[in-house]
């Protein structure tokens, strides 16, 4: 089974270096662009989407969906990390120490309130053990943010991704279940 992870497209909390955690922003008119150019290269035998249910990723999924037109799962274990109360603070103000660790996930803290890594890897694996239980093989299409891509390349192909790119497209390929 390939898994295709999209990041969504631009929002005014990336264009302004702002952590966004949980908080609903849209995209940007350069987001929604972003998202229309990548569209082409996702795979047109997917046979569904699943994605997170922020406004953002919702944003991205309607678009790819205008062309692929496949049933869509909206899912809260495909959210971004909640950062509590460091949501809405400029990445570049935080302890440099601590964006270091965080970029290779190196930690287990809770953000002032938020999740820890290992809240978001467990509901994120078992959103995954989810989706490969429901589907088996095939092509799968998720929209999520940043944060869970980079865990994902963590955990599943053992690489330190510092920079996860606004409507970037991540394949990762699962054993198919019987």
């Amino acid at each position: 089974m390939k898994i295709y992870f999209v990041r969504h497209g631009e929002t005014q909390y990336n264009k302004d270096g702002l952590i966004t955690g949980h908080d609903d922003a849209p995209l940007t008119e350069e987001g929604i662009r972003q998202v229309k150019n990548v569209i082409f290269s996702i795979p047109s035998d997917c046979t569904a989407i699943y994605s997170s249910d922020l406004v953002r990723c919702r944003q991205t999924t309607a678009i790819f969906n205008e062309k692929l037109l496949l049933p869509v799962t909206y899912d809260v274990r495909l959210r971004e990390r909640d950062f509590g109360s460091l949501t809405g603070k400029k990445i570049a103000d935080l302890d440099p120490i601590a964006i270091e660790k965080d970029k290779k996930q190196q930690y287990d803290y809770r953000a002032y309130g938020g999740e820890s890594v290992e809240n978001v890897k467990e509901r994120i694996l078992s959103c995954i053990a989810d989706i490969r239980r429901k589907k088996k093989d095939g092509k799968i299409l998720v929209i999520t943010s940043a944060g869970i891509i980079r865990l994902l390349h963590h955990l599943f192909k053992g690489e330190v991704r510092e920079k996860i790119k606004n409507s970037s497209v991540h394949e990762f390929e699962f054993p198919s279940r019987d």
